[in-house]
C-alpha cells in the first residue's frame, strides 16, 4: 500500500477521480429534477357487463313488466391508473329514464354514468326497449286458514282478523281477472286455547291455489285469533223456585241476564242436553215488596267441564198481591206422563188422542210470557189400578208463581192399562188370541166404540165394575191434593 501513494502516477489518478467527485456533489443541487409523468390515455374494455338501472317511473301508476336488455357492454378510455386501480366495474352503471313512459312499449336511449375523467368509446346497445303496464287495485275479503288440528276434544272456531275490512291488490290490469282470493295460514296444531298473531302475511292466489308473485297487498299482514274450544252448545236457562214469600206477597217479575248459556263437553254429553236448569231462587230471602238483584254463580252440569257465562245476575221484583195485574197464557198440547202401573201392567193412554192438554194458567203478565209448555208437568197416576180403562185426574205440576185457570181446574185423561206382552211371535195363520199369544191393542176409536174383547161371562163385567170404582175411589184421593201439587216448584225460562 504503502508503495502505492509513493507512486506519482497513482497519487495524480487518485485527485483526479476526487476532484471529479467533489464537483458533481457541488453541481447536482443547482440542477432542478423534472418527474417523467405519463400524460398518455389508454382504452379499457370493461371486463365484466354494466346493469341497466331504470329510474323515475311512477310505482302508484305503471309497473316495469319487461325490458329488452337489463346488461351492456362498454367500451371506455381515461388514464391508465384511473381505469385500473381508482375504480372498480361496480362504478360504471347504464341508466334509463322512465317518468316519461306511457302504458305499452317505449323505446329509450341509455345513458351511462361513468366515474369522472372516463369517457365512453362504444355502449352496445345504447337503446332499450321498455314495457309498462298500467296497475289497477281490487277489493278483496281475507281468508285465514287454520294449518293442523287442536288437542282431542277441542275445536277450532272462526278466525278473528283485525282490521275487519277488505284487502286491497295491486297488479296490473290485465291480471287482476286472475285474483281468486287473498288468504293467510295460521297453525292451530294442539291447540287447546285461543291462538293469537300478530302478523300474518297475506298473499294473492290464483284459482288453481298458486301465489300470484308480483301481487301487492295492501295490508300486508293482519293480526288474527282463532278461538279454540271444547265442542258446545246454545241452551235456554230455566230457574227453579225453593221456599215461600211472605203472605200476601207474589213474585212479579224475575228477569236473568242471560237468556242462554253456553255448555262445554263431550259430544254424548252435548246430545243429551235441552235446558239449564241448575239455577235455584230461594223466595224466602225476599222479605218486603220492591226489586233486588240477585247474584248467581254458575256451575257446569254432570258430565260437562265447563259453562259460560260463570255467573249471572237475576232482577227480582216482588209485589202485594193485591197489586198484581193477573193475566192468562194458553200453553198448546202439554204432554201427559204416565207413572205407577202395577208390575206386569202397562198404561196406554186413550183420550187426548194428542198425548196432551191445553194449558191455561193466570199468574204475572211478565213471568207467564217466560214460561212454555215444557215447563209444565202433567202426571196420570196409575199407582192401585188393575188391567182396564180408567177415567184419571191429573195432577198439575207448576212454577210457583202460576196457578190453573178455572177453565183448565178439572183435567183428567183415559187411560187403558194392560198386562205386558211378551216379547213372542206369531205364525202365520194362527189366532192370536189363543192362549199364550198377545194380539194387537185395539185402536182408540174401538175403545171408545166399546169394540174391546173381554173374557165371557159374568166374572169380567163384576171385574169391571170393581176397578171403576177403585178408579173412581183413586181419581177422587188424587183429585184432593191436585192443588199442592199445582203449587210446588216449577221451572222458569
Amino acid at each position: 500500500m504503502d508503495k502505492w501513494f509513493n507512486n506519482n502516477n497513482f497519487a495524480k489518478i487518485l485527485a483526479l477521480a476526487v476532484s471529479l467527485l467533489l464537483w458533481f456533489m457541488i453541481h447536482l443541487d443547482e440542477v432542478p429534477t423534472t418527474p417523467t409523468i405519463s400524460t398518455g390515455t389508454t382504452n379499457k374494455v370493461v371486463e365484466r357487463t354494466v346493469p341497466v338501472q331504470p329510474y323515475g317511473l311512477d310505482s302508484n301508476s305503471y309497473v316495469l313488466t319487461s325490458l329488452s336488455t337489463d346488461e351492456v357492454r362498454l367500451e371506455i378510455k381515461g388514464q391508465r391508473s384511473m381505469l385500473t386501480s381508482i375504480f372498480t366495474n361496480d362504478d360504471y352503471k347504464v341508466l334509463v329514464d322512465l317518468s316519461q313512459v306511457k302504458d305499452g312499449s317505449n323505446t329509450l336511449p341509455l345513458v351511462p354514468d361513468l366515474p369522472s375523467g372516463v369517457e365512453v368509446v362504444s355502449m352496445e346497445p345504447s337503446m332499450v326497449t321498455v314495457n309498462v303496464e298500467k296497475l289497477g287495485t281490487k277489493s278483496f275479503d281475507v281468508n285465514i286458514v287454520s294449518e293442523g288440528e287442536p288437542s282431542a276434544g277441542y275445536s277450532a272456531g272462526t278466525p278473528v282478523v283485525e282490521p275487519s275490512g277488505p284487502v286491497k291488490v295491486t297488479l296490473p290490469e290485465g291480471q287482476l281477472d286472475a285474483v281468486a282470493k287473498v288468504q293467510g295460514s295460521v297453525s292451530v296444531k294442539d291447540a287447546k286455547d285461543d291462538v293469537t298473531q300478530k302478523k300474518v302475511k297475506l298473499q294473492a292466489y290464483d284459482a288453481e291455489g298458486k301465489v300470484i308473485e308480483n301481487a301487492i297487498v295492501t295490508p300486508e299482514t293482519v293480526e288474527v285469533r282463532i278461538p279454540v274450544r271444547q265442542p258446545y252448545t246454545t241452551v235456554p236457562l230455566r230457574i227453579k223456585y225453593s221456599g215461600q214469600l211472605p203472605e200476601g206477597m207474589v213474585l212479579s217479575t224475575v228477569e236473568p241476564s242471560v237468556k242462554e248459556v253456553s255448555v262445554y263437553g263431550t259430544e254424548d254429553a252435548l246430545a243429551g242436553i235441552q235446558s239449564y236448569d241448575q239455577v235455584t231462587l230461594d223466595l224466602t230471602q225476599f222479605d218486603e215488596p220492591g226489586t233486588s238483584t240477585v247474584n248467581v254463580d254458575l256451575t257446569p252440569p254432570p258430565g260437562f267441564e265447563k259453562i259460560e257465562p260463570s255467573s249471572i245476575q237475576l232482577k227480582v221484583t216482588v209485589s202485594p198481591y193485591d197489586e198484581l195485574q193477573e193475566t192468562t197464557k194458553v200453553f198448546p198440547n202439554v204432554p201427559i206422563t204416565l207413572t205407577g202401573a202395577g208390575n206386569g201392567l202397562e198404561g196406554t193412554l186413550v183420550t187426548p188422542k194428542s198425548s196432551g192438554l191445553n194449558i191455561t194458567l193466570k199468574g204475572s203478565s211478565t213471568m207467564l210470557e217466560g214460561l212454555s209448555s215444557d215447563d209444565i208437568k202433567l202426571t196420570a197416576d196409575l199407582a192401585g189400578l188393575a188391567v182396564g180403562t180408567h177415567e184419571i185426574k191429573l195432577e198439575a205440576d207448576l212454577p210457583r208463581f202460576a196457578k190453573l185457570d178455572e177453565s183448565s181446574v178439572d183435567l183428567s185423561a183415559t187411560v187403558k192399562i194392560s198386562e205386558k206382552a211378551d216379547d213372542t211371535t206369531v205364525a202365520p195363520g194362527e189366532d192370536p188370541n189363543d192362549e199364550g199369544t198377545v194380539g194387537p191393542d185395539p185402536s182408540p176409536a174401538e175403545v171408545e166404540n166399546g169394540d174391546t174383547e173381554t173374557a165371557p161371562g159374568e166374572e169380567e163385567t163384576e171385574s169391571n165394575t170393581d176397578n171403576q170404582e177403585q178408579s173412581q175411589q183413586g181419581n177422587t184421593n188424587r183429585g184432593n191434593s191436585n192443588n199442592s201439587g199445582s203449587s210446588n216448584s216449577g221451572s222458569n225460562p
